[in-house]
């Protein structure tokens, strides 16, 4: 998967949340353009922040606990104030193990500039090539 370096074009949520494809574009003065998409599939919960000119620098795979140490208690939150979690529990040990016994994974997506977030997923993927005209 190509995304470092890349700008945040736009991101599609789609599936009734359950997927979101980031669009991402590599255009600098002297290269060529590139363009690169990534599907989280089966998508449980995301968050980005400050979308506007983010720079892309990691999608990283970390432990669930990671994303849970930052974000338990807005996590809770958003499920209180607007619901949409499909398998939420109201303890985080309760709620961990259901995701770890469905396969669920956590990334976190790094950028140079503002943009910050996770998905919690079932899994990643490079569909570059469905958006992507073959000649």
């Amino acid at each position: 998967m190509r995304y470092h370096d890349f700008h945040l074009a736009d991101y599609s949520v789609r599936k009734f949340g359950g997927e979101i494809v980031l669009h991402l574009v590599y255009d600098y003065p002297s290269k060529p353009t590139e363009e690169s998409h990534i599907r989280f599939v089966d998508v449980e919960l995301y968050h980005f922040v400050h979308t506007g000119a983010a720079i892309i620098t990691d999608i990283l795979e970390v432990p669930i606990t990671q994303i849970f140490d930052q974000f338990w208690d807005r996590m809770a939150e958003w499920y209180h104030q607007h619901g949409g979690i499909s398998l939420w529990e109201d303890t985080r040990s309760m709620y961990q193990g259901v995701l770890e016994s469905e396969s669920y994974k956590a990334w976190e997506i790094a950028s140079a500039v503002g943009f910050g977030g996770f998905v919690i997923a079932k899994a990643i993927v490079d569909v570059t090539h469905e958006y992507t005209p073959t000649t």
